[in-house]
């Protein structure tokens, strides 16, 4: 706990290690100025760090005695001892330090531990009224604190929009890797060290570009070719956008003008974007064959199926109809 870097303990999560480097170059850790620790055993709460006396830390309340100590990262249990049925503070890492007097009043504060006992240390969440920790909640509290680099991206939007969309919650997963390029394309791989022959990292619509995200979904000539042939098809024309948030705000943007539901924006920009995925990963993995024809009666039949994901206002369509017009089903 408290944000330190060398804080995260290699027994414990690897969410909360993120989490850590999150917030171990800034002097306050947010994350833990909204937790307080209610101590048991003392073995899970930070001596310094945490906030167990009082609504500060040690850390705040004793700066100096802090930045000379040698026990910057010991939980309580750890600055102390039972001897004797009663406890004992050692010298919290300040021997042989001019703290003479501010140890006594360290003494004081932190008391006799009375309240130590069996069982593990508990912690409540200020930043929700129920005190308990969610990752949603903790989250919502990161994105609050976070300062944005530069003006507000238009865009941004998006992902909000996305996790509203009534599709499969595993294509707004997938949609949301995408926003973020974090989909394991060839040059993120060979980025993180993963090993490609040579001859397996270029386009597997094309071949004449290595593959990355932006070319793979945007503007391979291949994928251009579905992409308008999808447009034309619901009657939005040539597309032009060809980075990714921007292509699903002019998809989302041309649909929400044909009065399409809400729920129902993005249902095609995904249709077309998860297909081209899975043909990708056919091609790659299994070697198999495609053509464009098949992409877009694909992309067309799963736009179809989603259409009638959550609320089901016309159970009549077959997919014959809907190919003739989308917009009718989806408005």
């Amino acid at each position: 706990m408290g944000g330190e870097k060398g804080a995260a303990h290699r027994s414990g999560s690897f969410w909360w290690r993120d989490l850590l480097n999150i917030t171990h170059n800034s002097f306050d850790d947010p994350i833990g100025e909204c937790s307080r620790f209610s101590v048991n055993n003392g073995f899970n709460t930070s001596f310094w760090h945490a906030k167990w006396i009082g609504d500060f830390s040690l850390r705040i309340l004793f700066p100096d005695m802090y930045e000379v100590s040698n026990l910057k990262h010991v939980s309580v249990a750890a600055m102390g001892g039972w001897s004797d049925g009663g406890w004992s503070w050692g010298d919290f890492g300040l021997a042989g330090s001019d703290f003479t007097d501010g140890v006594e009043e360290l003494r004081d504060l932190v008391g006799g531990a009375e309240g130590m006992s069996e069982g593990r240390d508990d912690v409540e969440w200020h930043y929700k009224d129920d005190m308990d920790f969610s990752v949603a909640s903790c989250y919502s509290f990161l994105m609050k604190s976070h300062i944005p680099f530069g003006p507000p991206n238009k865009d941004d939007e998006a992902f909000g929009i996305l996790w509203k969309l009534e599709v499969p919650f595993k294509i707004k997963a997938f949609g949301w890797r995408l926003f973020l390029n974090r989909l394991p394309t060839k040059d993120l791989l060979l980025l993180r060290g993963i090993p490609l022959p040579l001859d397996n990292i270029f386009c597997s619509f094309c071949s004449n570009d290595i593959e990355k995200c932006r070319h793979t979904f945007f503007i391979c000539d291949v994928v251009k070719k579905i992409w308008n042939e999808i447009a034309s098809w619901v009657g939005l024309g040539n597309r032009m956008e060809d980075e990714c948030l921007s292509s699903f705000m002019e998809w989302h943007s041309f649909f929400k003008l044909k009065k399409v539901k809400r729920c129902k924006l993005g249902v095609v920009w995904l249709a077309i974007t998860w297909c081209l995925w899975i043909v990708r990963n056919d091609v790659c993995f299994r070697n198999d064959g495609w053509s464009v024809n098949n992409i877009v009666w694909n992309i067309k039949f799963t736009a179809c199926r989603w259409s009638f994901c959550g609320n089901i206002t016309d159970t009549n369509c077959n997919f014959y109809d809907f190919c003739k017009d989308p917009l009718c089903f989806l408005s």
